[in-house]
């Protein structure tokens, strides 16, 4: 294992020379406002190596080669490693390959585990016994780390062998959308607003909403603070019960069962104020109200038609239906055509690969020119369409 500066920058040297490198991470999330990073996993051609960030006192060169226009990332289910770089680096990785995402595009399990597409892709059985490790622990002990090289030396022969099948499929560029579709999901998360994800706040009025936002942003700078998960300083389900009862004293708020804990009692005076001074905002202060519009009554109809025609066309091509569209998608693409009249930004199932998979086939449902009926009950796309004279 790499425990100094000058071996991880010959690694580094290694690896901008071959421009290709496999990477993975072990980190603890439960006990710090951000995951901590305990170890990196990298493979080269040459060979897989450990490197222990809590030793080697700087890993920027890294960040930088992850960013870089000529080295090509390899990952499996890279979405925390894509977080890392954004957070070391300031910027998204440029040329980012995930296997787990391209399988998705050659079979109908995605999201494959790791160890299930090693042994689908090069017939290895690996370990999957370290998932729960201690990574912070030193020293680490040999077990772990042979799941940690484990985790990374057979990603670069993996892409090597799907990317030979998705170009006979021509389903190479499908792949390369997919993995900056999936980059943009991650870059978006800073500009979601966390506090719409509470439980319930749909049903919240704008005043509710308005609270719910600012007891949201007061818990997550009080956890930053503290270097606290927000959700392990102040729960989730305590946050919605004081919304709801939005109290106006301490005194009020130790009715809601559970607030009595010391460390909650320590923030009291602290939470009536912000409650309050929401609570008492302008009404053009407040959110802006996003109740779900009734959708009509057809609409669910609609989509359960849609996502057997879905399904059924995955199956024919297999592919994985989770990775192509989710019901949240299809009904985004029912409202769409149907209610919206195609007016607005392309639904997610009507655009690039998508179109060509689907797009025409579920529009041409919707709009009755085409029907279906059962083929072959036995079969794994048993569904036919046939277009409507």
């Amino acid at each position: 294992m790499i425990v100094s500066q000058e071996p991880f920058d010959r690694l580094c040297d290694e690896i901008e020379d071959t421009g290709l490198a496999a990477f993975d991470t072990e980190f603890v999330s439960e006990s710090y406002y951000q995951p901590k990073l305990c170890l990196v996993q990298l493979a080269t051609p040459l060979g897989a190596y450990l490197v222990d960030p809590l030793t080697v006192p700087d890993l920027s060169r890294w960040w930088d080669l992850m960013i870089d226009d000529h080295t090509t990332i390899i990952v499996h289910g890279g979405r925390e490693e894509i977080r890392f770089c954004q957070r070391y680096a300031g910027e998204m990785p440029r040329r980012l390959i995930d296997v787990q995402v391209a399988e998705g595009l050659l079979s109908r399990g995605y999201p494959l585990a790791y160890k299930n597409i090693v042994n689908k892709v090069m017939g290895v059985a690996v370990g999957s016994h370290e998932t729960r490790s201690d990574w912070e622990r030193r020293p680490l002990a040999p077990k772990q780390l042979e799941y940690a090289v484990e985790d990374v030396k057979f990603l670069p022969e993996i892409w090597n062998r799907q990317s030979q099948t998705l170009d006979k499929l021509e389903r190479l560029d499908w792949a390369f959308a997919e993995f900056e579709r999936l980059i943009e999901n991650i870059r978006l998360e800073k500009d979601r607003e966390g506090w719409r994800k509470l439980p319930g706040v749909l049903r919240f009025s704008a005043r509710e909403q308005a609270v719910a936002r600012a007891l949201h942003e007061w818990r997550d700078r009080v956890a930053e603070e503290q270097d606290r998960p927000p959700r392990v300083m102040f729960r989730d389900d305590m946050l919605v019960d004081l919304v709801k009862r939005m109290p106006k004293s301490v005194q009020d708020m130790n009715l809601t069962r559970g607030m009595q804990r010391r460390d909650y009692q320590s923030y009291a005076e602290e939470i009536i104020r912000v409650i309050q001074d929401a609570a008492t905002s302008a009404p053009s202060e407040w959110p802006q109200s996003f109740m779900n519009r009734a959708n009509p009554p057809l609409d669910d109809v609609l989509a359960k038609l849609l996502s057997l025609a879905l399904a059924n066309r995955c199956a024919e091509m297999n592919l994985s239906m989770s990775l192509v569209g989710t019901m949240a998608d299809i009904d985004e693409l029912v409202r769409w055509h149907v209610f919206d009249k195609q007016q607005g930004e392309l639904p997610k199932l009507m655009s690039g690969w998508r179109a060509d998979v689907c797009g025409d086939l579920l529009t041409d449902l919707l709009d009755g020119h085409v029907s279906l009926r059962v083929s072959n009950p036995r079969s794994d796309a048993p569904l036919r369409f046939d277009r409507r004279s």
